[in-house]
């Protein structure tokens, strides 16, 4: 079978890429950001083309091999790595390709900040972008992708126009609402099981010049999710994203993390935005940020703990679900309750906002059920290098939560375990 696999030329297969059995270039995408998992592949396909990734996942769907697609390599359990099987590492594939009056068409390898630089030039910007921009776009829109404006326009995956995909059989084919709508249900948050999308066409809105951004403070789990959730639903902020942090003993401090846009030289009016909510303070002052230092708010943390050495060696069992609203205070409350800054680790971080659940339209990017409010809920763990036994009981836990997100009627996002495979169906 490593015949059939590695000797394209036998098969007549011809590649502007490269397929690499080198140690060093599987071994490179053997490890994920989560740094638990290791599974080393057979191959590495580096593809220079589209046409590239056609023709290797039909070769080994005749071979009856794994293969699996990795970006960015931030997943944390493992999704962008095979063993024994391929990696198609869609880093070669990048180019933004060019950026229209409401559009902009990029392969899907591109970063987001690689995407941002070109539309901004433009005035515009795509509906909504993760927090971290170092992501790719193939990456996101498998899982959905999910930012501080979901509440306005839904997930990433929501938001795209068109894509090329190949299928697990080999076709490169095009999909769209109105082409072939039934794979392009199911690669958009089918992480990678039904297809290589390869090339992405993304809408995109007039971008702000500046924001005014602010962050408040609450000390009560429930007063601060019905405030994030009235906002949520309202609109009224451009950007809402929640965090939670320990705080005196074993309370816990909430914050909203909210902007709105205003152009230059016009007057803030932070008391029409605030003035009825519920919040304890301001925890830091009010500022007015250009829009692209905005965007890069969070590049101080990764700076960092890449310094300290945590972001590149350290191990992050990482877990995010999304609730019921409904389920939201007494499943995160009961979380929170047993949790320690031990049990997040050094850079760990709690995530907790809202999105309406009609927001959220790609059938396959899980949601509440029944429920008009889509809480996100994610642990950002940290664990030592070596250090077996946290790794081992933040695991337990995020299994945990998983379960009981699944039992409230939510689910697990960006998930994919020993138990639940991701990889193209081949």
């Amino acid at each position: 079978m490593e015949q059939a696999v590695l000797d394209l030329t036998a098969a007549g297969i011809r590649l502007t890429g490269v397929l690499s059995t080198r140690d060093v270039d599987r071994a490179r995408v053997a490890r994920d950001f989560g740094g638990f998992v290791r599974h080393l592949p057979r191959a590495v396909l580096m593809p220079g083309s589209a046409q590239d990734v056609a023709a290797v996942v039909g070769h080994c769907h005749r071979a009856g091999l794994t293969v699996v697609a990795r970006g960015a390599g931030h997943s944390v359990d493992g999704q962008t790595q095979t063993r024994d099987g391929l990696v198609v590492d869609m880093g070669t594939l990048s180019t933004v390709r060019r950026v229209g009056a409401d559009r902009v068409s990029v392969d899907t390898g591109a970063r987001w900040s690689t995407v941002v630089v070109a539309t901004l030039a433009r005035g515009l910007v795509p509906p909504v972008l993760p927090d971290y921009l170092e992501l790719t776009v193939g990456g996101t829109l498998s899982v959905g992708g999910i930012g501080g404006t979901s509440h306005r326009y839904g997930c990433q995956a929501d938001n795209v126009l068109d894509l090329d995909v190949v299928t697990p059989d080999g076709d490169l084919v095009t999909c769209s609402p109105g082409r072939d709508r039934d794979l392009f249900d199911a690669v958009r948050g089918g992480q990678g099981r039904h297809g290589i999308v390869t090339r992405a066409t993304l809408a995109l809105v007039a971008a702000p010049r500046q924001v005014r951004r602010h962050q408040l403070t609450y000390t009560d789990l429930a007063t601060f999710l019905a405030d994030a959730n009235r906002l949520a639903e309202q609109g009224r902020f451009d950007h809402l994203v929640g965090l939670a942090r320990p705080g005196a003993g074993r309370d816990w401090v909430f914050g909203l993390d909210v902007a709105y846009d205003v152009d230059p030289g016009e007057l803030p009016d932070d008391r029409a935005f605030l003035g009825d909510l519920a919040y304890d303070c301001e925890h830091e002052p009010a500022r007015t940020l250009p829009y692209g230092g905005f965007l890069g708010r969070y590049a101080s943390i990764e700076t960092h703990l890449r310094a300290v050495g945590s972001w590149q060696h350290d191990l992050h069992p990482r877990c995010t679900v999304l609730l019921p609203g409904r389920h939201a205070v007494s499943v995160i409350g009961a979380v929170l309750g047993g949790l320690t800054p031990a049990d997040l680790g050094v850079g760990g971080s709690v995530l907790v906002y809202p999105i309406p659940t009609a927001r959220l339209v790609a059938p396959n990017v899980p949601k509440a059920q029944d429920d008009p409010v889509t809480v996100v809920f994610g642990l950002q763990r940290t664990a030592a290098q070596g250090d077996a036994a946290t790794l081992a009981r933040m695991r337990r836990d995020n299994a945990a939560l998983r379960a009981a997100a699944v039992r409230v009627g939510g689910g697990g996002y960006a998930y994919g375990g020993d138990d639940d495979p991701v990889a193209l169906r081949c």
